[in-house]
């Protein structure tokens, strides 16, 4: 089978962003990083990664810019919001981790081992989703016939 790929846009030296993507990488996850303070997203990088999801969830709110262009207070159209952010790189919470068409924010490691479908302490996941369910399948019928007796 394939190694499993994702992209890891971080943002400078930041420890919680590295702790993550050592996490993912020990899980045997080959990642293609990009550190966008570095690197800039454009303009169309930005909406083509944020497609239709709400902008919010890709807002530092701790960033200074936050507080600068006054989002704490205001929320302007996504459009004029995509381009504070291709201005102002802090204003992007991160990382942000893409799997296929599959995207996550932040550094919720349940989040992205769902994702990515690796198991929390960052090994590869042993077990298929499938047989998760079979199992319970399983353990449901085993419970019905015990009821039963």
């Amino acid at each position: 089978m394939a190694p499993k790929r994702a992209k890891f846009y971080t943002y400078g030296e930041d420890a919680v962003c590295v702790e993550t993507q050592e996490f993912i990488e020990n899980a045997g996850v080959i990642l293609e990083v990009r550190d966008i303070e570095k690197n800039p997203l454009t303009l169309d990088e930005l909406n083509h990664l944020f497609r239709f999801i709400n902008i919010k969830h890709f807002l530092n709110t701790f960033s200074e810019a936050y507080s600068k262009y006054r989002l704490d207070h205001v929320m302007p159209p996504r459009e004029k919001v995509i381009e504070l952010m291709a201005q102002d790189h802090t204003l992007i919470r991160r990382p942000i981790i893409q799997a296929s068409r599959l995207l996550t924010v932040g550094c919720d490691r349940k989040k992205i081992s769902e994702m990515l479908q690796i198991s929390l302490n960052g090994a590869g996941s042993k077990e298929e989703p499938t047989n998760v369910g079979n199992r319970q399948h399983r353990n449901n019928q085993e419970a019905a016939s015990t009821a039963g007796k």
